[in-house]
């Protein structure tokens, strides 16, 4: 499952954002379907464009799919918003562009 519900959510309010937390991933993965290396801030600069989406979301977003073996964590580093250098990840090797 994707969405972990930390805050006890319910009915239509859970069935919504487990919705929202799909739709996120399958935005995320086309994302990556153009580009071969992103960091997390780039993945949140291209959702922006067209959502409102949290740091937060984004990352557990690209962990899941890490999980779920679509994505790969690479060991290229970009520098980040706030000046540090961060991960970068692609599409695993499964994955069809």
């Amino acid at each position: 499952m994707s969405y972990y519900n930390t805050n006890n959510e319910e009915g239509s309010a859970l069935s919504r954002s487990r919705e929202n937390t799909q739709n996120q991933e399958e935005l995320i993965l086309a994302i990556f379907n153009k580009e071969e290396r992103l960091s997390p801030d780039e993945v949140l600069d291209v959702c922006n464009e067209e959502h409102n989406y949290p740091i937060t979301s984004v990352r557990r977003a690209m962990t899941n799919l890490t999980n779920k073996g679509l994505l790969i964590k690479t060991n290229i580093f970009k520098k980040g918003k706030y000046g540090k250098m961060t991960h970068t990840w692609k599409l695993s090797n499964g994955e069809i562009r």
